[in-house]
């Protein structure tokens, strides 16, 4: 191994092979000679693993590769526990991420933070992924009351030691920023170049958005809610509740719709099933010690 490196890069890639040689060529001219570049191949079905191979470098171009595909924040976790530098950047395989931008990201986090997320302000994506993109991030950025106009974007710098600590699991990748400045880091952004895909296509689309509201629940207790899920739950609860009583009154006033009763009868026990769940999730933060959620994958070779 080399001196410890002042920049560690973590690229989760699947089914990249057309992108990863150039890629590193780029992050090379960039990055000083003892930095390091760990890709995690996230189960590739085609030959990417194979020009990773030939790509490799012990101690600066350093490969990871999972048995099948478990996702990006599995390959995130996996990437994030071998690096070794004061830095860490996170960033796609598509080449949609400039590594020139490097140096920029350095410059903000100097200015007393401790994550910069890129803003990739003009998206060079199709228009499904863009539209999708702004809702969910307009969503997030509201609830979560984390001022990012992209928070999902992966070109990312961290310090070393809150990347070495994050810990993520499914689909919560997306929310790192989130997660970390409820623990109290700091969190910036900067405007960055996006560049138009020119090998194969997005692993994302609209579909992703579901999922990411999903998520989002899941964000809001861990973060706004954590100490106290049962407030969480009760909001929601309430609402139900709240709209019950109104079609109760609804209904009294126009009796001869049936299916207004029907509909408050369902509020009324969504309501109290969600008081319930509330209760459970309180009971169980205050008896529960504070363990680290680890995700589940398994690497199948790696190459320091």
């Amino acid at each position: 191994m080399p001196a410890k490196p002042q920049i560690s890069v973590v690229i989760p890639v699947h089914n990249e092979q057309d992108d990863v040689a150039e890629l590193t060529h780029r992050l090379i001219e960039v990055l000083g000679p003892d930095d390091e570049i760990i890709f995690v191949d996230d189960g590739s079905c085609d030959a990417t693993w194979q020009r990773l191979e030939k790509l490799h470098q012990p101690g600066r171009v350093r490969l990871v590769k999972f048995r099948t595909n478990f996702g990006k924040a599995a390959a995130l976790m996996a990437g994030f526990a071998l690096t070794r530098g004061e830095l860490v950047f996170t960033m796609d395989g598509d080449l949609q991420d400039d590594p020139s931008e490097i140096p920029r990201f350095i410059e903000r986090l100097d200015e007393g933070f401790d994550l910069v997320s890129g803003w990739k302000k003009t998206r060079h994506d199709p228009i499904n992924k863009v539209i999708a993109s702004r809702i969910f991030n307009s969503c997030v950025r509201h609830l979560t009351q984390v001022n990012l106009h992209d928070m999902n974007c992966g070109f990312k710098c961290y310090r070393g030691d809150l990347a070495r600590s994050v810990r993520i699991y499914g689909e919560l990748h997306r929310f790192i920023p989130a997660l970390a400045a409820r623990g109290g880091y700091r969190v910036g952004e900067i405007e960055v170049r996006h560049q138009a895909r020119q090998h194969g296509h997005s692993k994302y689309g609209f579909s992703r958005l579901f999922k990411g509201f999903f998520d989002l629940i899941t964000v809001l207790l861990k973060t706004r809610f954590a100490d106290r899920p049962s407030h969480g739950f009760g909001f929601v609860a309430m609402g139900c509740g709240l709209t019950a009583m109104a079609l109760l009154v609804t209904q009294i006033v126009f009796p001869g719709i049936a299916v207004i009763g029907g509909l408050a009868l369902f509020l009324g026990i969504s309501a109290v099933i969600l008081l319930s769940a509330g209760w459970v999730a309180e009971i169980s933060v205050a008896n529960s010690p504070n363990g680290k959620a680890t995700p589940w994958f398994d690497v199948e070779e790696t190459r320091d």
